[in-house]
């Protein structure tokens, strides 16, 4: 249980890194502005328009692309993990040798 938790707390750490790290934020220079990695999954339009649409902030989420993004974040936390268990026996026996 306290594996599964710190998978899907990792998992939800990377997600939120990512994302925010590679979003495209162009509202003040009359753009759009664009999350996710590596699919955008939430876009919201702004900036100049000639009509208007009724909401000004108008936003898309893309639900599927949203999934798509979490178990990317999720395949890396898991490959991390996996690299981490099979080199901490490796790391000890080494640690063990020096003193």
């Amino acid at each position: 249980m306290k594996k599964a938790v710190i998978f899907f707390g990792l998992t939800i750490f990377l997600f939120v890194t990512i994302t925010l790290s590679t979003a495209k934020i162009e509202t003040p220079s009359d753009g759009n502005d664009t999350y996710g990695f590596p699919v955008t999954c939430f876009i919201r339009l702004s900036g100049m328009c000639e009509p208007c649409p009724p909401n000004p902030y108008l936003t898309e989420i893309y639900y599927w692309k949203l999934v798509v993004d979490i178990l990317f974040a999720a395949s890396l936390v898991a490959i991390g993990w996996t690299i981490f268990t099979k080199l901490k026996p490796v790391m000890k026996s080494k640690e063990s040798e020096i003193l």
